[in-house]
């Protein structure tokens, strides 16, 4: 059987803090009635989670439409399952998928596509144990290309869709970007068809992929540790620049190189201050937060803070010179990371009270943030127990007679409780262009 690197098991058990023990991955097949495949090859990954070579670990039969392997292991692993047709002639498609100890997947093979049914136990276990490969081999797989020139390490992306960009690279033949995957059971499928933007609206379209696959489901190890992707070269002096997945032209990431020019906890002279109260509630076991602030435009974004939690209470304050919008990510005890946040407006001379519950937050605080919460109340209250005939009238007086309060008008936007010509309409242009104005169009781009 085929072996992870040693090297990378004793540092994933280091940051993981265990001691590893077997335990079985099953995968439960089966075999929709007009499939007619008789038997499937199993591949495990030789190193770095990436499967080289054509030997298979096993060959499963099927019988009576259903096919089942087994196997022990000590830590998660990529593995393979690729139908082998009579003549031993190997089918064009595959699936890639962790192995996981421990768990059972349920593999259903469909004309032309496979179905994967899971766990929340096996996603879970999935999401911390890429986050701890990742920090114990520090992004490095030694799959990964060589790329000369100016590079921006750690760039900063913000992300709307599976897919950040994590590295940039620039010659004078081509842009190099490095796109990771935020979301790990996902097929990262990078198109053909996507392209970049400058500042100026000019277009950049794709060229080559380095490492990994286009228009395709990639590799367990593309995954974890990100392909190479070239797209025509970005103009001399570019400091930011847009994503857009594809056709279609959504933009999926704004990136920018990484810099200092974010407010930090230094005080600054006559500027209010912000205060974070957090109240974790029973049954959370969140050790801790991450503080992560925008800058104006959301073009940049930096670390301003981390905080841990003690007997269910954590706060954090800082001195601003603006408003900014800020994510709020939960921290575990095995020292992972949560894949969701919370992310609202840090504003001056406010008190924000953030409580954590299973699965949502609750915002509350000084003026901004209660009628931030009143908004929200009336919201939910109206779609529970009024009738939809109710609702709109419900919600748009409710904006009518509360049209001036900041916290309510950033609420309906950023949740997108009516359409933004109905929100202009209602709205004086005194709130839309006051000092929300920047964090409104954020919104807007991020729907």
């Amino acid at each position: 059987m085929k072996k992870l690197s040693l090297l990378l098991t004793a540092l994933c058990l280091q940051v993981l803090g265990v001691h590893a023990q077997q335990q079985v991955f099953t995968i439960d097949g089966y075999v929709d009635e007009n499939i007619t495949d008789s038997c499937y090859n199993i591949y495990l990954a030789d190193e770095y989670f990436e499967i080289q070579g054509d030997v298979p670990v096993a060959n499963v039969p099927v019988v009576n439409k259903r096919f089942t392997y087994s196997i022990p292991l000590k830590n998660m692993t990529a593995g393979r399952v690729r139908c082998i047709f009579p003549g031993n002639k190997l089918c064009s498609a595959w699936i890639d998928l962790f192995f996981v100890p421990g768990e059972t997947v349920k593999l259903t093979v469909h004309n032309g596509y496979y179905s994967l049914d899971n766990s929340d136990s096996y996603r879970e276990k999935i999401n911390r144990e890429v986050d701890a490969v990742r920090k114990a081999t520090k992004w490095t797989s030694p799959h990964l290309p060589k790329v000369k020139g100016k590079v921006w390490h750690d760039a900063y992306s913000q992300s709307r869709a599976s897919l950040a960009v994590k590295d940039v690279m620039f010659n004078e033949n081509e842009t190099v970007l490095r796109l990771v995957s935020n979301f790990h059971l996902s097929n990262m499928n990078v198109s053909g068809d996507s392209y970049l933007t400058d500042s100026e609206g000019n277009t950049y379209q794709f060229k080559r992929a380095l490492f990994g696959n286009v228009n395709d489901n990639n590799s367990q190890d593309v995954r974890i540790f990100g392909g190479y992707y070239a797209y025509e070269p970005l103009p001399k002096g570019t400091k930011v620049f847009t994503f857009h997945e594809g056709r279609n032209g959504n933009a999926v990431a704004v990136v920018a190189a990484k810099q200092k020019d974010i407010p930090t906890q230094s005080p600054k002279s006559g500027k209010g201050d912000f205060r974070l109260n957090i109240h974790v509630t029973e049954g959370i076991n969140d050790s801790g937060y991450l503080i992560d602030l925008y800058n104006h435009g959301g073009k940049i974004k930096d670390r301003i803070g981390s905080v841990s939690v003690k007997e269910k209470e954590t706060s954090f304050a800082t001195h601003l010179d603006g408003i900014y919008l800020a994510d709020v990510t939960a921290t575990f005890p095995d020292g992972s990371v949560c894949t969701h946040c919370m992310r609202f407006p840090f504003v001056p001379g406010e008190t924000a009270e953030l409580k954590v519950m299973n699965g949502s937050f609750y915002l509350s605080g000084t003026g901004f943030y209660r009628q931030w919460i009143k908004a929200d109340e009336l919201v939910e209250n109206a779609q529970k127990y009024h009738k939809q005939s109710e609702i709109d009238s419900l919600i748009r007086n409710y904006l009518k007679e509360h049209c001036t309060e900041e916290g309510c008008v950033l609420y309906y936007v950023k949740n997108n409780v009516l359409p933004i010509e109905t929100i202009r309409q209602i709205v004086p242009s005194s709130i839309l262009n006051g000092r929300f104005k920047q964090i409104i169009e954020l919104y807007l781009l991020w729907r």
